[in-house]
């Protein structure tokens, strides 16, 4: 290989993991935060959608999107609101999740929640993974590739977005989904 990482990154399209539409049910989350303050994330009732963005300290593929957390929150716009999962401590490190978020969760009202619960009620199979879950339904489930493409497939399934580029995104296309075989593989 001859292209740096960052190059083939940038010319990876996320898949979805679904044909036609999501069937995963939206759950509130329920975990806690890194100091271990109890935290419940209410998604099956909010008012507005909210983008999961599920990451790991261990995931290479995880650091731009970790280093571009208000970036992604500003994206946003207000659309929908950020929260960012990690497996839970004993899974996770708390003191390395604290290291990588730095200030965001704080500074730029993002929620920041350790849950190995929601990870299982959304299915992840492994970060980094994006799932835009409103109180409707799953409106889209992707791997999250790239602050860029991480955004544009968020605002692609939020009708009220900024987003300006037409409905027809890379996750519309039908794929086959390991949550489509009667086996469950």
């Amino acid at each position: 290989m001859s292209d740096p990482p960052a190059d083939i990154l940038r010319r990876l399209t996320p898949i979805p993991t679904y044909t036609d539409h999501p069937t995963t049910t939206p759950h509130d989350i329920v975990g806690v935060a890194p100091d271990g303050t109890p935290l419940h994330i209410d998604v099956v009732e909010a008012a507005a959608p909210a983008l999961l963005l599920f990451l790991s300290a261990a995931c290479l593929g995880c650091r731009d999107l970790w280093e571009g957390l208000p970036e992604l929150h500003a994206g946003l716009a207000g659309a929908a609101r950020l929260v960012v999962v990690t497996r839970s401590p004993g899974e996770e490190s708390p003191e390395a999740i604290t290291a990588l978020a730095g200030d965001a969760p704080g500074a730029a009202g993002i929620d920041l929640v350790m849950s190995s619960t929601a990870y299982r009620d959304y299915r992840v199979g492994g970060p980094p993974f994006l799932t835009v879950a409103a109180a409707d339904g799953v409106r889209t489930e992707s791997v999250a590739w790239g602050l860029e493409q991480t955004l544009g497939t968020a605002l692609a399934s939020l009708p009220d977005s900024p987003h300006d580029s037409p409905h027809d995104s890379p996750h519309d296309a039908p794929h086959d989904s390991p949550h489509d075989s009667p086996h469950g593989e």
